[in-house]
């Protein structure tokens, strides 16, 4: 059962792209790589400065077994 009709820009057999499709994407392949490896690099600065340590931790509750003994 095929919910949608195959797309014209991919190959008959498989997922492999087209040639027509190959062409119009090759324009802007050099600006999605750097783009991809500046919100790559953003997030991987963000995640390391990110640590945390100002967050005030809750106290765990006393376990009710060791205060009933």
């Amino acid at each position: 059962m095929v919910l949608l009709p195959p797309s014209q820009y991919h190959q008959a057999k498989g997922y492999s792209q087209s040639p027509a499709l190959q062409r119009a994407r090759r324009p802007f392949f050099v600006r999605n790589v750097i783009t991809g490896l500046l919100l790559l690099g953003f997030t991987g600065a963000v995640f390391k400065q990110d640590d945390l340590g100002d967050v005030p931790m809750p106290q765990f509750p006393a376990d009710n077994e060791e205060s009933t003994k």
